[in-house]
């Protein structure tokens, strides 16, 4: 016996429901990976790299996938599912866009200590191995206030833990999979130096070199 309309339209519906579903479930599951790790429950490169970034990736792309699939089946019912079957699949093909290129963004190496003076840079404790230049950076030939120094900070998301005539700190925990930074604004006479160093050993697309942009910038219009 032939179906009738209400049972297509019904099974229709299921499967609008499920790639509703699986249109979520990617940046859920990246949410998720990214609370486990900010709290220490599991590692950065289990939970960007194979959790964020793989895993996810999948799932956005099988997303993608059923949703297709699910706007090919609404076509006999497309009065009452075509629409949102093609707002799913548009969905759908944007999470997995972003997906594909934030993994490729993240995994594009970068230095992880960064400084405007390699001969001399700023100390930072704890930091280990030599500075890099960041392209299209330089130190800030003047000496600014230390009040500028740590607005400086501010500005770049920074919270300052020492301000001195000559010398501010500042440390900075990213929200992205707790990716945190800690920098270092050098004042002398005649020139000012900034470092920023990623506490973490893991590419991050370039993030440090921007944060070091960031400073002196900031320091650079400063009145």
């Amino acid at each position: 016996m032939a179906r009738g309309p209400r049972p297509r339209l019904k099974g229709g519906m299921a499967k609008v429901r499920v790639a509703m579903g699986l249109a979520v479930l990617a940046p859920l599951m990246t949410f998720i990976a990214l609370l486990l790790t900010r709290n220490g429950i599991i590692s950065l490169d289990f939970g960007l790299d194979l959790l964020a970034i793989q895993v996810a990736q999948i799932v956005s792309w099988a997303a993608l996938a059923f949703a297709i699939l699910s706007l090919v089946l609404s076509l006999p019912q497309f009065r009452r599912l075509g629409l949102i079957s093609i707002a799913i699949v548009i969905v759908c093909a944007v999470v997995s866009a972003a997906f594909f290129v934030q993994s490729r963004a993240i995994a594009l190496a970068g230095p992880l200590d960064v400084s405007t003076d390699l001969t001399e840079p700023p100390a930072v404790a704890g930091a280990t191995g030599s500075p890099q230049a960041c392209p299209g950076t330089s130190a800030v030939m003047t000496q600014v206030a230390p009040a500028q120094a740590t607005d400086a900070l501010q500005t770049a998301g920074f919270s300052v833990t020492e301000s001195q005539l000559f010398r501010s700190r500042g440390v900075r925990d990213g929200f992205w999979f707790g990716m945190g930074h800690e920098a270092v604004i050098r004042i002398r006479p005649d020139r000012t130096d900034v470092r920023v160093v990623a506490r973490y050993a893991h590419t991050d697309g370039g993030a440090t070199c921007r944060i070091a942009s960031t400073l002196i910038a900031a320091l650079q219009a400063a009145p």
